[in-house]
C-alpha cells in the first residue's frame, strides 16, 4: 500500500511538473524535488528498509514545501485565478496526517501545531493579497483547516490509546497464561488442550497425557542452589518442547505444571505411540549435557484417555502412572492399560 502511494504520489507530482508551464513557480523549483523524495522513498522501501524512516524523512521534506510554497503564494501580487487557492492548505492537513502516524503522539502534536502555525500566519505577515483580497474567506478557509487537523490528530490519539490499551492486554494475558521462569503454558493454559483430547476421543481419536517429573530435583537445589536449579528447570522445559515428535504425529502442547512437574498433552497418540515418544524423551535426557556436569533424569506417568474421561479422572491416572515409574526407580516411563494395570517401560542405558 505504501510502495502504491508513493509510486502515483511521485506520477503525479511529474506528470504536474511537466503540464504546470510557467506560471507556477513552485512546480518548477519544489516540484522536482518532491519526485526525487518519491523515487528515494520508493526504493527505500522496495529494498526493505525501515518504514519509520522513510516517513520522518518524507515528513521534513514536504513541511519544508508546504511553507516554501505557502511563501510563494503570500508574496505573489496576484489573486490565483481560483480564489482562494486551498490546494497549499489541504497539503498540509496531508502533511500533519503523516506526522501523526511517523511520530510518537505528543512529538507529533508538537511538530504538527508548529507546522499549521507557521503556514497559517505566513500569509498575513507577509501581506499580500493571498491572505488580504478577501480576509473573510480566507479566514474559513483556514478556520476550515484547523478544524479538520484537530479531528485527524484526535482520531490519531484515539487509535494511539486503542493499540496501546490492545497491546497492553495482549501482555497481560500472556502474562496469564505463561510460565515466567521457563516460558512455557502454565497450569490454567493447559486446560483448553485437555479439554479439546477428550472432546476428540468422543470423535475416535485417541489421546494421551503426560505427568513428567524431575528426578532428585530437590536435591539439586540442596546442593547446588536455586539458581542452577533454575537453569536445570529451563533447560528440561526447552527439552521437552522441543523433543522431537515421531513422523505423521501432531505437535503436543507441552505446559509447566508446578514445581518441578510439567505436563504435555498428546492429541493423536495412543498406548503405543505415547511409549514411544516417552523412550525419545528419556534418550534426549541422557543425551544433554547439564550445569556443572549434573546428571539429570525425568519420569513419566502417562495416561491414555478412556471412555467416559473426565480432566480430573486422566490426571489421577497418569499421576498415579508417575508415582509407580518414581517407585520402580525414576528415568523412566511407565503407561496406564485398561482395567488400572500399570506397565513399566524404563530407560536402558
Amino acid at each position: 500500500m505504501y510502495l502504491f502511494v508513493i509510486g502515483m504520489g511521485t506520477l503525479l507530482f511529474f506528470l504536474a511538473a511537466l503540464t504546470s508551464g510557467q506560471g507556477e513557480p513552485f512546480q518548477h523549483a519544489v516540484g522536482p524535488v518532491l519526485v526525487v523524495l518519491g523515487i528515494a522513498d520508493f526504493w527505500w522501501l522496495w529494498t526493505g528498509r525501515p518504514l519509520h524512516v522513510a516517513e520522518r524523512a518524507g515528513y521534513a521534506v514536504l513541511a519544508a514545501a508546504s511553507v516554501v510554497h505557502l511563501a510563494f503564494l503570500s508574496q505573489s501580487r496576484t489573486v490565483p485565478s481560483f480564489y482562494p487557492d486551498s490546494g497549499p492548505y489541504w497539503t498540509v492537513v496531508c502533511v500533519c496526517a503523516v506526522g501523526f502516524l511517523a511520530f510518537p503522539r505528543r512529538l507529533a502534536w508538537w511538530l504538527n501545531l508548529s507546522l499549521l502555525g507557521v503556514c497559517l500566519a505566513l500569509p498575513w505577515l507577509a501581506q499580500g493579497l493571498y491572505a488580504l483580497h478577501n480576509p473573510i474567506a480566507f479566514l474559513r478557509l483556514q478556520w476550515s483547516v484547523i478544524i479538520v487537523t484537530g479531528l485527524l490528530g484526535t482520531l490519531a490519539s484515539l487509535r494511539a490509546q486503542v493499540d496501546e490499551k490492545g497491546q497492553t492486554e495482549k501482555v497481560l494475558q500472556t502474562l496469564a497464561f505463561t510460565d515466567s521462569l521457563t516460558g512455557l503454558p502454565n497450569r490454567r493454559a493447559v486446560y483448553p488442550a485437555v479439554a479439546a483430547l477428550l472432546d476428540a476421543h468422543q470423535q475416535g481419536v485417541p489421546g494421551t497425557l503426560y505427568l513428567i517429573d524431575i528426578d532428585h530435583f530437590k536435591r539439586i537445589n540442596d546442593e547446588h542452589g536455586h539458581a542452577v536449579g533454575d537453569e536445570v528447570l529451563i533447560e528440561v522445559a526447552r527439552l521437552i518442547a522441543t523433543c522431537e515428535t515421531l513422523p505423521g504425529s501432531l505437535s503436543p502442547t507441552v505446559g509447566r505444571w508446578g514445581g518441578e512437574e510439567f505436563i504435555v498433552v498428546m492429541p493423536s497418540t495412543d498406548h503405543m505411540l505415547s511409549q514411544q515418544r516417552g523412550e525419545v524423551l528419556l534418550a534426549q535426557f541422557q543425551q544433554t549435557l547439564w550445569p556443572l556436569a549434573l546428571t539429570v533424569s525425568v519420569s513419566i506417568g502417562s495416561s491414555t484417555v478412556r471412555p467416559g474421561d473426565t480432566f480430573n479422572s486422566l490426571l489421577a491416572r497418569a499421576d498415579h502412572a508417575l508415582y509407580q515409574a518414581k517407585a520402580q526407580g525414576r528415568n523412566r516411563i511407565v503407561l496406564d492399560l485398561e482395567h488400572g494395570v500399570v506397565q513399566d517401560h524404563a530407560e536402558t542405558t
